[in-house]
């Protein structure tokens, strides 16, 4: 199962990254988006449907297809939580609402075996290590290859970006703009002055940190306006919204 991260050596590259979620549980959708292009996927485990067995579905789908990176992002920033999405054989983790670095220390150290982290040793069975046939190479090079994602997603957490994107083993900051907004009460209210500084603060401080900077996106306008903008990284699409937005875009025509 062990392979190097793409994703994380094209963005050391300095290149752009257009990723698409999977908030389904259906590893045919994980199929048909792998075989568009995109850079990664994240399965979403926080507001999605799936679960352990069907992320491991959707990722054996996706490499039928693609050596597409597979990122899962997990309901919470619980040792358990990340340690079996791991051992299923992601490439990178997601932890939402990260609002300290010591919470970004407890995110890394769940991913990483000892001396630098307290997650189990399970690779000489688990799907990650290829039921121990690559046991030694993923272990090797866990640490390195791993994309952890951490993402900033309060007032909070926008005031402490530098000390969490100096903890050893985050690669990457994500603005979560919906509940930025809402950590000070005006739920996308994007277009609200107070909503939009803190984004830019957010953004600026990232970009200034030694994290990739990573948001979510919609459209292609959009997207390029972020990158343009030095975004790394941009969740740009979602299986469940591309299904939606084409049905709906073919009766409305119909109806013409």
């Amino acid at each position: 199962m062990y392979r190097p991260n793409k994703l994380k050596e094209k963005l050391k590259a300095g290149e752009k990254a257009a990723a698409c979620w999977l908030f389904s549980n259906s590893s045919d959708m994980a199929e048909i988006v792998a075989g568009a292009g995109f850079d990664a996927l994240m399965i979403d485990h926080e507001h999605g449907s799936g679960s352990l067995e069907t992320a491991i579905d959707q990722h054996r789908a996706a490499r039928s297809v693609s050596d597409v990176t597979i990122l899962i992002r997990v309901p919470w920033n619980d040792t358990v939580l990340i340690k079996r999405s791991l051992d299923a054989g992601m490439d990178g983790i997601m932890v939402p609402s990260v609002n300290t670095a010591e919470e970004a220390k407890a995110a890394v150290a769940a991913c990483r075996y000892p001396p630098t982290g307290i997650r189990s040793a399970g690779f000489g069975a688990a799907r990650a290590g290829g039921y121990g046939r690559t046991a030694g190479s993923y272990r090797d090079n866990l640490d390195n290859d791993l994309m952890i994602i951490c993402q900033i997603e309060t007032k909070e957490a926008v005031g402490n970006i530098e000390s969490i994107a100096a903890v050893d083993g985050v690669d990457m900051l994500f603005i979560g703009p919906n509940d930025l907004s809402g950590s000070i009460n005006k739920l996308a209210e994007f277009d609200d002055p107070e909503v939009k500084a803190l984004f830019e603060e957010a953004r600026d401080r990232i970009k200034a940190s030694p994290a990739f900077l990573g948001c979510i996106s919609k459209g292609a306008k959009q997207t390029n306006e972020l990158f343009a903008q030095g975004f790394d990284f941009l969740l740009c699409a979602g299986d469940t919204g591309l299904v939606t937005s084409a049905a709906d875009d073919l009766l409305k025509n119909l109806k013409k």
